[in-house]
């Protein structure tokens, strides 16, 4: 056997990893999957899923909304970490915010706002910890335990504005 045959039936080595899934007419090729494609291609159907093609659920918007809470705290714990970087530093800003603060309902509005995604995240956190011991995992407990989540991180928002 050469040894090109013996590295391409190989995983270890790095010829095989980059030529092996590019070939089009290799030996790992299934047969009829010309013709599939090209039934699918015909009927209008994507090669692959895509998002379009599905409803949104509570559970899947629920989901990307915990990953993007955690992503957008990350950044704004970042960005005023680097507001005092700045001239004057963070109480500079803070006190620049003050004055030009609107009246005493939109702030709490405002402030609602700001603090939902991070209410939504940690209560969430709490929802995956039971998920991670096996608690809830029935169709009827996952949708209960959802909305839940998401009337208690409302409430916790509006609760910790309102003291601020």
């Amino acid at each position: 056997m050469n040894v090109t045959r013996l590295c391409l039936l190989t995983t270890r080595c790095p010829a095989a990893l980059a030529t092996r899934h590019l070939s089009t007419t290799s030996e790992f090729k299934v047969k009829g999957t010309s013709e599939f494609f090209e039934k699918q291609k015909v009927l209008g159907r994507p090669m692959s899923p895509h998002l379009t093609i599905y409803k949104p659920q509570l559970t899947s918007m629920l989901s990307i909304s915990h990953r993007a809470t955690g992503v957008g705290w990350g950044v704004l714990i970042y960005g005023a970490t680097l507001t005092t970087l700045l001239p004057g530093g963070f109480s500079h800003y803070v006190q620049l915010a003050e004055t030009y603060a609107p009246g005493a309902g939109v702030m709490t509005v405002l402030k609602s706002l700001v603090l939902f995604p991070f209410a939504y995240h940690s209560v969430n956190g709490f929802r995956h910890l039971a998920w991670d011991i096996g608690k809830g995992f029935k169709i009827a407990e996952v949708y209960k335990s959802g909305w839940v989540t998401v009337a208690i991180s409302a409430l916790l928002s509006l609760i910790v504005a309102l003291t601020l």
